[in-house]
């Protein structure tokens, strides 16, 4: 009886403390890179690597399998919002924003796979690295433009090629799959399943895009009872889209471009969406160095230093080759290839969904992946605050 009336020693208190620790811990790295004039976002970056681990240890691979949902939904919400940021009827009219975005992305992905075939990675690990690389990280960019409340042609042209980088670089990453069933399984499997990769999430992205215009004429989208609509219907399709093995984040952002397209006017976000938002980048990063141990890293450093070098010159390259024609000068496309640096946890996802396909593909991509998301999680937020206060595109005062 005693023992139901008095605590057990040593206190059982499970995983929920040291969560709640290595959360504040976390929010205190963003607020001491905040006040030494860094984004906040590169702080959230390395407490992640120091509780993963490379560190601490508090976090593993596992914990980050359990708190999947969590990460899938905190970075469907953040494409969502960059879908509705995204107005193609604004790149239907110019062209030349979508030649100057295809050009980087061929060039990223041609010198990226180049340079590593040369090294002896292997082809099938080159164009996997090549096509992860292509992409940017849409929590670290929309992160680093709302906290520097960045508004121009730069940032308008920098949200734009991150979500067409975003969904190049997840359908890139896809065919690939397509290439490896053909190797294993057969060329009817080959053929069928990046079809239904590439089409499953455009059917659902419609159907996100017509739930929500229903959804919007019932409630408020700046309500409590939006918020709550829109975290349930992101909720249920990620849910639907993980039981129909489909990918789970390609659909948002198709869905928020979708929503635009439809009605182009400025959409009102849920005012509480950036309380909660805030709260959920704060816990990706804080797991994001659960994939970060000190073997893989190393193992991967020299490719993937190679691979952060030659990427940043292919951006850099691209921007400054197609930014003029498109309507920015030199020293904006100079600031926009600076500012599509960022890599960050999508990233590491892409190579782990691999991984849990492929084992022994995945377990010769990861370390590159992770050695360039150290790099560029840490540095690329940086660039990107450099870039856009370089071209005087945030709010006076908010300057590093």
């Amino acid at each position: 009886m005693d023992q139901l009336i008095w605590p057990a020693w040593p206190l059982p208190l499970g995983a929920l403390l040291p969560v709640a620790v290595a959360l504040v811990l976390t929010a205190l790295a963003g607020e001491a890179g905040r006040r030494i004039g860094l984004p906040r976002v590169s702080g959230y970056a390395l407490a992640g690597i120091v509780l993963g681990p490379l560190a601490l240890g508090w976090f593993d691979t596992n914990d980050l399998a359990s708190y999947r949902l969590v990460v899938d939904f905190t970075i469907a919400l953040i494409l969502f919002e960059l879908g509705i940021r995204l107005d193609l009827r604004w790149l239907v009219t110019n062209r030349w924003v979508v030649a100057a975005s295809a050009g980087e992305m061929a060039l990223t992905f041609v010198l990226t796979y180049g340079a590593l075939s040369l090294v002896g990675t292997g082809t099938d690990v080159a164009l996997a690295v090549a096509a992860i690389a292509v992409g940017t990280s849409p929590v670290i960019l929309t992160h680093v433009t709302d906290e520097l409340r960045a508004a121009g042609p730069t940032t308008d042209r920098l949200l734009a090629l991150c979500a067409l980088n975003v969904a190049v670089s997840l359908i890139l990453l896809k065919l690939l799959v397509g290439v490896l069933h053909s190797v294993h399984a057969g060329w009817q499997l080959a053929l069928l399943h990046p079809l239904y990769l590439l089409l499953g999430p455009l059917l659902a992205g419609a159907l996100i895009a017509a739930a929500y215009l229903g959804l919007r004429r019932l409630v408020d989208p700046n309500s409590e009872q939006g918020l709550a609509a829109l975290i349930a219907l992101l909720l249920a399709a990620i849910a639907l889209l993980s039981a129909l093995r489909l990918p789970t984040l390609l659909a948002p952002l198709i869905a928020g471009a979708f929503i635009k397209w439809y009605d182009p006017r400025p959409h009102l976000w849920p005012q509480q969406i950036g309380t909660v938002g805030g709260v959920l980048v704060i816990v990706t990063f804080m797991l994001s160095g659960a994939a970060v141990s000190a073997g893989e890293l190393f193992a991967g450093a020299g490719v993937g230093l190679l691979a952060v070098l030659v990427r940043a010159l292919a951006k850099l390259g691209g921007a400054m080759a197609f930014g003029p024609v498109s309507g920015l000068d030199l020293r904006k496309s100079l600031a926009l290839g600076v500012g599509l640096m960022p890599l960050s946890i999508l990233a590491l996802l892409q190579a782990e969904d691999v991984r849990l396909l492929y084992p022994e593909f995945g377990d010769r991509l990861l370390p590159i992946v992770v050695a360039m998301v150290v790099v560029l999680g840490l540095l690329g937020p940086i660039a990107t605050r450099r870039a856009l206060v370089r071209v005087r595109e945030h709010r006076r005062g908010d300057q590093s």
